[in-house]
């Protein structure tokens, strides 16, 4: 493994994969990235497979696919691994799957949870709670990604109080490239999880909008996910929809959007939404979603959750007919965007490794 020239702290993560496009793969990568020339860095996965983003390779990436002895077996490798390593701090990306990765850790290891999805209906089964408050009594902090989940985290275990750090997630977009002009008349949504994301309620909405100059275009899908939404729209008879898969430069379509749309169900904190602001993208989102309006922050058009399709596509018509609503609105997404800072992302994650 790399050695760094400052010798310092050496960090374990514990991710399911990195092959997936997601937005969690890709804040880790990114983290990695900057962290690199400091700390020693290995990622362990349960999934093996190339990344999907780029990443640094003096990143040691090893995968526990193959280890053998159910749960107990990949708990002693792990425990193994971490040892040998030295390992400093193990990072787990889901406080659910602790007693399946990292049950027990050397004496040295201190573990941080890194959760990337929200409390709220976070796989309740009896053992994945188990797993959390678990994870709860033997981590070291709990770094969150909304003032919403802080809050949420502290009702849940009065043992987490103290142990919470908020961190919100970056803004990694190349400051160089041009904003949108807002005159191509495209809305656009990004994800890869047709009923997470609410692109069933999106195509619903879009057959209530009336207005052919717009197009909508729907980025970061799979082959079978389009399959699905193709039969959806072949059914609905709709028109001026482009899909498209996993795509690892977004910048593009962000640059040639005029407004981002995020139908969720669930979300955290949006990594897209806040690179769609950016580009100066106006948004419209549900208000069911805390970590959202959070970071939202008035720069978009927020919609009652409860009036699904009829309320999305009445916010799509009130922004496609305003020309100077739409400019208003991309004004104020620019300006929130710059709250969401790289070096303060990454020095706030130095801050708790240098502890």
């Amino acid at each position: 493994m790399h050695e760094s020239i400052f010798n310092n702290r050496n960090l374990a993560f514990l991710i399911n994969n990195l092959s997936n496009s997601g937005g969690t793969q890709r804040i880790l990568c990114i983290l990695c990235n900057l962290s690199v020339d400091k700390y020693n860095i290995t990622i362990l996965v349960n999934e093996s497979g190339k990344s999907f983003y780029k990443l640094d390779q003096r990143v040691n990436v090893i995968s526990l696919s193959e280890v053998w002895g159910g749960i107990l077996g990949k708990n002693l490798k792990i425990y193994k691994i971490f040892n040998e390593k030295k390992i400093d701090f193990y990072i787990n990306l889901d406080s659910n799957s602790i007693l399946f990765n990292g049950f027990i850790l050397p004496k040295k290891t201190k573990l941080i949870l890194w959760e990337h999805f929200s409390l709220i209906g976070n796989f309740n089964k009896i053992l994945f709670k188990i797993s959390r408050h678990y994870a709860v009594l033997k981590c070291f902090k709990i770094v969150v990604l909304s003032q919403n989940e802080m809050n949420l985290w502290s009702n849940y275990n009065k043992l987490s109080k103290n142990k919470l750090f908020l961190i919100y997630n970056p803004l990694t977009i190349d400051s160089n490239l041009i904003v949108s002009n807002l005159s191509q008349k495209k809305f656009l949504a990004i994800g890869n999880d047709i009923s997470v994301k609410g692109f069933d309620i999106l195509l619903e909405a879009w057959a209530l909008f009336k207005n052919d100059d717009w197009t909508l275009q729907i980025v970061g899908l799979s082959d079978g996910d389009i399959d699905k939404l193709s039969q959806i729209i072949y059914g609905k008879k709709l028109n001026n929809i482009q899909m498209f898969g996993r795509i690892a430069n977004i910048e593009k379509f962000y640059q040639n959007a005029t407004v981002f749309l995020l139908p969720s169900r669930k979300e955290v904190t949006p990594l897209v939404l806040i690179e769609s602001q950016a580009f100066g993208l106006p948004a419209i989102v549900f208000d069911h979603l805390p970590g959202v309006l959070e970071l939202l922050n008035e720069s978009g058009i927020v919609v009652h959750f409860e009036h699904k399709e009829m309320g999305f596509s009445a916010a799509m018509n009130k922004i496609a007919n305003n020309p100077e609503y739409l400019k208003l609105l991309s004004e104020a997404a620019l300006i929130n965007s710059i709250r969401f800072n790289t070096e303060n992302f990454k020095n706030s994650w130095m801050e708790i490794f240098d502890d």
